[in-house]
């Protein structure tokens, strides 16, 4: 087996620190490997066009959601293969990294388990994603393991880039992936601590508004003021009427959550944050499922719908819960 990649002091290859190892077999089950590459579009196109066009010799499938210019540079390097391959824009569907794990449930839920092995390309941590992101893509990319790995067979490939990432976002990668690409071939990961250990999505802090606080404490009776609060404030700050009705309606949720599950009642905290709108709900529940809000309820589900809404309505969400308490954030880009 090898330990995990180290960075080189030239940008031009990425390296396991030991090779005591040997390249895993192919095996009948969920695969999450992380790829280190450097070099922009050429140092990814080199890390993924063979496996791309391997899993299209076998006529599997292929989901490739990465940004614009990489899929642009992947697919001119396939040239006519690159009609066969589906290509989606993380900037837009990964947005909010929470959205991440129901698209390729339906991927896998469609193709998983058909000709060859379905094969999905998902570089959710780019480059000029912010912090409050970045973190939320830590805990997506460790939840990934716990939604897949009891299911049908296929690989995820999770691109990183070495030269435009942070040493603490590749860091916490090597912490999230089980396996390794190098050279083609796939590694076991032996900084991959969670084997043994269910993650902990809802841990930690979040970190203290950026601006001045506005707070409403609200219970069941006052739902209708929290509403025009927020649409009033919303307005006011020109996040425009179509945005402003999705804030409302994703703390509406919220709050009515609170009401129904949190202890009958909440306190509610809002404030702008350069050309961000950020709301947050608090109360005194506790949220132990991991995928909450990740995966599409199904249709006679029981609960399960709000948290999963206001994900699709919000930019960015994230939730922090322990034992006595939970506090829910949602996120809103002005531009």
């Amino acid at each position: 087996m090898v330990a995990a990649p180290v960075r080189l002091a030239q940008a031009d290859a990425t390296i396991p620190s030991t090779a005591t190892g040997v390249p895993l077999r192919a095996c009948a089950c969920f695969r999450h490997e992380a790829l280190f590459y450097a070099q922009g579009d050429r140092g990814f196109v080199e890390g993924t066009l063979a496996l791309v066009t391997r899993a299209l010799a076998s006529e599997a499938s292929v989901l490739v959601g990465v940004a614009a210019a990489r899929a642009a540079a992947l697919a001119e390097a396939l040239g006519d293969d690159a009609g066969r391959v589906c290509f989606a824009d993380m900037s837009l569907l990964g947005r909010n990294p929470a959205r991440i794990i129901s698209v390729w449930r339906e991927f896998a839920r469609e193709h998983a388990g058909g000709h060859g092995t379905a094969l999905g390309i998902g570089e959710a941590a780019w480059p000029g994603r912010g912090a409050a992101e970045l973190s939320e893509c830590e805990r997506h990319e460790a939840l990934l393991n716990l939604a897949f790995d009891d299911g049908a067979a296929w690989h995820l490939l999770c691109p990183y880039d070495l030269d435009g990432l942070d040493d603490h976002v590749i860091e916490a990668a090597r912490h999230t992936h089980p396996l390794l690409a190098w050279d083609g071939a796939s590694y076991d990961n032996l900084a991959y601590p969670h084997v043994h250990e269910p993650p902990r999505p809802f841990a930690g802090l979040l970190p203290p508004p950026r601006g001045a606080v506005d707070e409403l404490a609200f219970d069941g009776h006052a739902l209708a003021e929290l509403r025009h609060t927020i649409a009033a404030w919303a307005m006011a700050n020109t996040l425009g009427a179509e945005r402003t009705q999705e804030l409302v309606l994703a703390v509406d949720e919220l709050a009515s959550n609170s009401v129904r599950h949190g202890g009958g009642a909440g306190m509610l905290r809002w404030w702008r944050e350069d050309e961000e709108l950020l709301c947050e709900v608090r109360d005194r529940g506790w949220i132990q499922a991991p995928l909450v809000g990740r995966e599409r309820p199904d249709i006679d589900a029981s609960s399960g719908r709000g948290v999963w809404l206001v994900n699709q309505l919000c930019d960015l969400v994230q939730i922090r819960s322990v034992p006595g308490g939970s506090v829910v954030r949602v996120h809103m880009r002005l531009s």
